[in-house]
């Protein structure tokens, strides 16, 4: 089983939003976003413990910008798929099919105006709310499934050390019950004993029995013979059915008690804790399907412990059971797949979901996006904007170019992604789907000279990048005869209208474009004539210092004996200050006034 879809009507921060969902979930988003808001839905279906007093909510739960009658209603609707295969979950879920679905089912939650409430509604005395499924009101929801399809959430604020050692709250609790039922009676009056002898060899001890005659006298004088509680100091309660009750959890090979391990530790053993009762539950047929919602871990474990935990967790496929995570932490996104990540990001006064979960890249392009985000540890993922590039010249000098239009990149939350290529594709797709506001800043790489004549590259790449933004939008690709339109287009035309979608193209290359900006060619020779090149360079150098045109293929030849990066390094020290290649411009002020 898994959860296909979430979709959220008028819901606090939420105003519409359909939610495709794939296997393990991530939320991420900032404070305030509405993460938290999003589990609460989910649990106004599935949270067994939710009483319905929680259920029945405030007209403050309504979207803000909602009709001022509170005419339209709060809806979460949460679709369900992959159950046929288990004969106890079918049987659960059968009759809340979707009815052009069969495969799907679907359990749906409602807060609504009363039919017989005219005008506004005054409270939410005036609503009612309905838990139902199949898409038919009639088909109430009953506790049942609930119970078998359940959630947990342990929430930002959680006291793992106080959930642990507390026997009503703690994991483990129905886990000793199961293995002290196999147990003799016998054995454990055994146990009993020995436990009473160590006791009263305790209590032997002058000062022991010092203390506790005054504790219980203590106790004694406040409460009076009719409520005295009769204290002892004991290892342990000596009735032998309540003896393992004192079986706690211990650390360092028994030494310390999990009350002494530090705050990290404590959360990864009520999460394996957590995990171990869910499969218990399972074994004992209690529950079907487990929903683990861990709010914020970021707060309790450190970024290593957190690679190391959620690495594991996340990358894990369970039919039994889904974790669902929120986080602002870039180091728990970059171990997480990618088609489990769902940004948050407010737009138009709601929260609006961008899941990945039906992303439209290949494996190959899948493993390159992962490896990208570990490596970089998903600094793009927390952008507010994005500009692609090709390597690590533009890396370098696109912040510098931007400080130089008065923008602190930083400052706007804008990253610069390197993909060290042309291989833009996968990383427009992402950003696409992600609704981050992006360009790309590429080459139109002629190939002069070829035999026979060649295209330039750059035409494909636009060309080709157009069709994966209709894929991410879903729209149709284009058809044949459009491609071959645009195939035919020079560098002008293409150009201009590839602005448009945010393709920036540089009509030769990135370090001839520079040599082409008149604020740049200076610092450019500067660099070129520190080099220590022959006297045929030098010549040359001299010559378009003079006001030759520079030629590109020598140009590139110096370029690449210097070597691209450290040619950009030096670039940037001198550049500040200094306007950058129009389209580089162009591509700065495309992203940063959809950021503003």
């Amino acid at each position: 089983m898994r959860l296909s879809k979430l979709g959220i009507r008028n819901f606090r921060n939420f105003k519409f939003v359909d939610i495709p969902l794939h296997g393990n979930i991530v939320l991420l988003g900032e404070n305030r976003i509405g993460k938290s808001n999003l589990l609460f839905a989910i649990r106004l279906i599935l949270d067994p413990a939710l009483p319905d007093a929680a259920r029945q909510l405030r007209l403050s739960d309504f979207w803000d910008g909602c009709p001022a009658d509170f005419s339209q209603p709060i809806e979460v609707h949460l679709d369900i798929a992959d159950f046929a295969g288990d004969p106890a979950l079918v049987a659960l879920l059968t009759d809340f099919r979707v009815a052009d679905d069969p495969s799907v089912a679907r359990l749906s939650y409602v807060f609504r105006k009363k039919a017989e409430v005219t005008g506004s509604a005054q409270s939410s005395e005036d609503c009612e709310f309905l838990v139902y499924g199949g898409g038919v009101e009639t088909r109430t929801v009953p506790g049942k499934v609930r119970r078998r399809i359940a959630i947990d959430v342990l929430d930002a604020l959680r006291d793992a050390e106080g959930q642990l050692a507390t026997w009503r709250t703690s994991p483990i609790r129905h886990l000793l019950e199961e293995a002290v039922a196999g147990i003799s009676r016998a054995d454990l009056d055994a146990v009993a004993a020995e436990l009473d002898k160590a006791t009263k060899s305790l209590e032997a001890f002058p000062t022991i029995k010092a203390l506790e005659d005054e504790l219980r006298a203590g106790i004694l004088h406040l409460s009076g013979k009719a409520h005295d509680v009769d204290a002892r100091l004991r290892f342990a309660p000596s009735d032998p059915l309540r003896l393992f009750r004192a079986i706690a959890m211990f650390i360092d090979g028994g030494k310390r008690g999990i009350a002494e391990a530090s705050l990290g530790s404590a959360n990864v053993a009520l999460l394996a804790l957590k995990l171990a009762e869910f499969a218990w539950r399972r074994r004992k047929n209690e529950r079907n399907f487990s929903l683990l919602c861990i709010e914020e871990p970021e707060a309790h474990l450190h970024p290593q412990l957190q690679r190391s935990v959620f690495k594991k967790l996340l990358n894990e496929a369970s039919a039994a059971q889904t974790l669902v995570v929120t986080s602002h932490s870039p180091t728990l996104a970059a171990v997480t797949p990618l088609r489990s990540i769902i940004q948050l990001r407010t737009r138009d006064r709601a929260t609006q979901a961008y899941s990945l979960a039906n992303l439209p890249v290949t494996p190959e392009e899948l493993d390159d996006l992962e490896n990208y985000l570990d490596a970089t540890r998903a600094e793009m993922l927390f952008a507010r904007g994005v500009i692609h590039v090709e390597g690590d010249a533009e890396e370098a000098l696109v912040p510098v170019f931007a400080a130089s239009l008065g923008f602190n990149l930083d400052d706007l939350g804008i990253t610069v992604c390197n993909v060290a290529g042309t291989n833009f594709g996968p990383y427009v797709k992402l950003t696409e789907a992600l609704g981050i506001p992006w360009s790309v800043i590429t080459d139109w790489d002629p190939l002069d000279g070829s035999t026979p004549p060649k295209p330039p590259l750059g035409r494909k790449r636009v060309i080709d990048l157009w069709q994966d933004i209709l894929a991410v939008r879903r729209n149709a690709p284009m058809t044949a005869e459009a491609r071959a339109t645009w195939e035919a287009k020079p560098y002008a035309d293409l150009s201009s209208t590839a602005a448009g979608s945010g393709i920036f193209l540089n009509e030769q290359t990135f370090e001839v474009s520079v040599a082409g900006t008149p604020a740049l060619l200076t610092p450019l020779l500067d660099i070129l004539s520190e080099q220590g090149f022959g006297s045929i360079r030098t010549r040359r150098i001299a010559n378009w210092r003079s006001g030759a045109a520079v030629d590109p293929a020598q140009l590139l030849a110096m370029v690449a004996d210097i070597g691209k990066g450290r040619l950009s390094s030096r670039l940037a020290k001198k550049s500040a200050g200094l306007a950058p290649p129009p389209y580089i411009e162009n591509a700065i002020r495309n992203v940063v006034g959809r950021v503003q």
